[in-house]
């Protein structure tokens, strides 16, 4: 019996049929564990929860793409609709690899690949007999990321394996276009919040589940081996200070990359709200916003300490940036000085 989030999910495509071909879903691992069909049939529960963040669900409209490479480059990840990684693919961050395995009767390509020093991102084009345009309507995949040195350095995977090392990601963004018959794009973006993701230099993703959830047959599991080795371009990254003091706010980090901007901040109370990082912004100098996906939230000793990372790419122009914190006065930041 499938639970309520996937009944849940069911019903948004019901009521959204004018637009069959292009899913976009920010997935959070908070929602616990959610019961699956196997290819077999099998049925097993699966998502560790990482994060406190609240799934949602966004739907927009179909992505045209072209066979130019150069062309795709610029517009990979373009449907997440997030301006640190659409200036970072401008500035030609996005790599292309044009990668294939294939296992049980499906073939992986990774087309394009992004990372930069708190950002995880895919594309991948999949082939299989079990796509249905008028029945699949969202994918997931387990993987674990390891490093040069063979270390596991994240995972995504069911409950019932043990994870073998630290998780550097605390939720996935996953989004699903060019739907058609036999085949799909799958794309993941992924934020690194609490800390730095380590080199993925010599790096390797190996993904041992695709999950197919369709409207008809619930969700299909398929067991296989489908690894990728990844070569990152040059990651930069900027330092950043405060300019002013703000009573009860304390910037602890500030750290600007390729395709976003990392932010850990602490305040003088103690927050309940899991969602209180929703009124947090980064603000540039020409007043627009930016908001954060999700966020690390302690909480010590009548303080709470937010980690978050905003879609605010380093080749954006900038001098002087803003924190806006709900409660507290602007904190302004400046580039730390060598």
């Amino acid at each position: 019996m499938k639970n309520n989030e996937e009944e849940r999910l069911q019903q948004e495509m019901n009521k959204e049929q004018e637009l069959p071909q292009s899913i976009r879903m920010t997935f959070d691992q908070s929602y616990g564990k959610i019961r699956q069909q196997s290819k077999k049939k099998s049925k097993k529960s699966w998502l560790k929860p990482v994060s406190a963040a609240v799934a949602t669900i966004a739907l927009s409209s179909a992505l045209l793409l072209t066979n130019d490479t150069a062309l795709a480059k610029l517009q990979a990840f373009f449907g997440f609709n997030d301006s640190g990684l659409n200036t970072a693919s401008e500035n030609g961050d996005v790599q292309y690899v044009g990668q294939s395995q294939q296992s049980e009767d499906i073939k992986i390509t990774m087309e394009h690949f992004f990372s930069d020093a708190y950002r995880l991102g895919l594309q991948l084009n999949i082939e299989t007999e079990e796509i249905q345009m008028d029945d699949l309507y969202f994918i997931d995949m387990e993987y674990l990321l390891y490093n040069a040195q063979g270390e596991v350095i994240d995972a995504h995977l069911s409950d019932t394996k043990p994870i073998a090392g630290p998780l550097m990601f605390s939720g996935n963004t996953y989004q699903l276009k060019n739907l058609k018959k036999n085949a799909a794009t799958l794309e993941m973006l992924a934020d690194s919040s609490s800390k730095a993701v380590p080199s993925l230099d010599g790096a390797r993703i190996a993904i041992e589940t695709m999950h197919f959830y369709t409207n008809k047959e619930g969700v299909i599991s398929v067991d296989g081996e489908w690894a990728f080795d990844l070569q990152p371009g040059n990651i930069e990254t900027q330092d950043f200070v405060a300019e002013n003091e703000v009573v009860g706010l304390e910037l602890l980090q500030a750290t600007l990359t390729n395709g976003s901007m990392h932010i850990s901040y602490k305040i003088n109370r103690n927050v309940k709200d899991e969602n209180y990082y929703f009124d947090t912004a980064l603000i540039n100098n020409s007043n627009v916003e930016f908001f954060p996906n999700g966020a690390n939230i302690e909480y010590v000793d009548g303080y709470t300490t937010i980690n978050s990372v905003f879609p605010y790419s380093i080749w954006n122009e900038h001098d002087t940036l803003s924190l806006s914190v709900d409660g507290y006065e602007k904190l302004k930041i400046m580039i730390k000085k060598e």
